[in-house]
């Protein structure tokens, strides 16, 4: 009881020293918002009690009707990373990566908002009775407020545009400055977790100082994992992701309990040779559908839905997903047999991603080109592959390309 009230009392204090609030009436039909608590045990790696966190947060269940503001705040999406981490690679330069600790509590709130913590706060810690019990208004943002997170963005992008960053027209978290000396720097936001990279060392410290006199951050060094996706950064500048970890959770989650015999010879192709997609293969109904469910012990949509994100480093499987999701209202015996397939292929490969190169040269397609019948093709700057398959939809006809 006594290290969790410890907790409560650091949380407390450090929400009142921050200033993140003010003691000054409501207005004529202003209401104010109750908070609640968040508890959480933080363990080590070897399993034994590290401490006791308390996140004293906004009720968001009842925040809907009194915040009509538009709440969108743009963040980094995979396509974004892989365009952002190609760049680098281009440039041969290193990815880099900064935490900004708490960083809705770094954010100034743009309206009047009115949250009440507990009268029994001030019970249990006098000297901050002043602020539990009564309404008080938000000059910070705090967790569970629905605008936290769009006050950050913005906080975060006016101070970027000041010091001189462009902000991408389409990808409206990616933002660049070109410095005097002819260098760059380039920084890609996801909330409170951003990549950036530079071109020469000494502009991209001097950056690493300013920012880190404006806000609370850490420099965490070289990037390793962003967006639950592990980053690897060779010596040569190549720079490789995967969703490793996220392939194998969908195995253990989805392979391990399917009701239906173990196969342990490895599986090298993601589609059975023999497998061909068509509605003739659905189940008569969705009660039909279900008792398959029940009896693979698998659900058919939700692991579709899991390979779809998975799908986004996986360049491999995105055929035989976007196949099988076709038939995920009334998938039928074939289809869930192609789709314990995929897992396999998974579970035997898991550890397949996306490189990209710093040297064109060192591609595996410029090597095939160079090999092939037209060599001067290697030489160009932007080569790309695709497949196709002629009339290979047995049910409408239609053919499949660009995969």
């Amino acid at each position: 009881k006594e290290a969790w009230l410890k907790a409560y009392y650091k949380e407390l204090k450090v929400l009142v020293s921050s200033g993140t609030f003010s003691i000054e009436p409501m207005l004529a039909g202003e209401t104010a918002v109750p908070t609640m608590e968040t508890n959480r045990v933080k363990l080590l790696s070897d399993g034994t009690l590290d401490k006791l966190k308390t996140r004293i947060v906004v009720r968001g269940d009842l925040q809907n009707k009194q915040f009509l503001e538009d709440k969108w705040s743009p963040t980094a999406s995979f396509r974004s990373l892989k365009m952002f981490l190609a760049h680098a690679a281009r440039l041969k330069v290193r990815v880099r990566q900064m935490d900004f600790i708490g960083a809705f509590l770094q954010a100034k709130v743009r309206s009047r908002v009115f949250i009440k913590m507990p009268a029994i706060y001030g019970d249990l810690f006098p000297d901050l009775k002043a602020y539990c019990g009564v309404p008080i208004r938000l000059v910070k943002s705090m967790y569970g407020m629905s605008l936290s997170g769009k006050y950050w963005y913005q906080e975060l992008q006016e101070w970027l545009l000041e010091c001189g960053f462009n902000q991408s027209k389409v990808i409206a978290c990616l933002f660049w400055k070109n410095l005097e000396d002819g260098s760059m720097i380039y920084l890609l936001d996801y909330v409170d977790d951003c990549l950036y990279f530079g071109t020469n060392d000494v502009t991209l410290k001097q950056f690493e100082n300013q920012i880190s006199g404006r806000f609370d951050l850490t420099l965490m060094g070289q990037a390793h994992w962003y967006l639950s996706t592990r980053i690897i950064q060779a010596a040569n500048f190549d720079v490789s992701l995967d969703q490793s970890r996220y392939c194998l959770s969908i195995v253990r989650k989805y392979l391990d309990t399917i009701g239906c015999a173990n196969v342990v010879r490895e599986h090298t192709t993601p589609f059975p040779l023999d497998f061909i997609p068509t509605v003739d293969d659905n189940s008569v109904d969705e009660t039909a559908a279900e008792i398959l469910s029940s009896e693979y012990n698998l659900d058919f949509a939700s692991c579709v839905g899991a390979l779809i994100y998975l799908a986004l480093s996986r360049i491999d499987i995105i055929h035989a997903v976007n196949k099988l999701a076709k038939f995920t209202r009334r998938p039928g015996r074939n289809h869930f047999m192609a789709l314990i397939h995929v897992l396999r292929y998974l579970r035997d490969n898991a550890y397949l991603g996306i490189s990209f190169y710093s040297d064109v040269e060192r591609s595996p397609i410029h090597s095939m080109l160079g090999n092939s019948e037209m060599p001067e093709l290697s030489k160009e700057l932007f080569l790309t592959f695709s497949d196709s398959s002629w009339n290979d939809d047995v049910d409408t006809g239609r053919s499949t390309g660009c995969y």
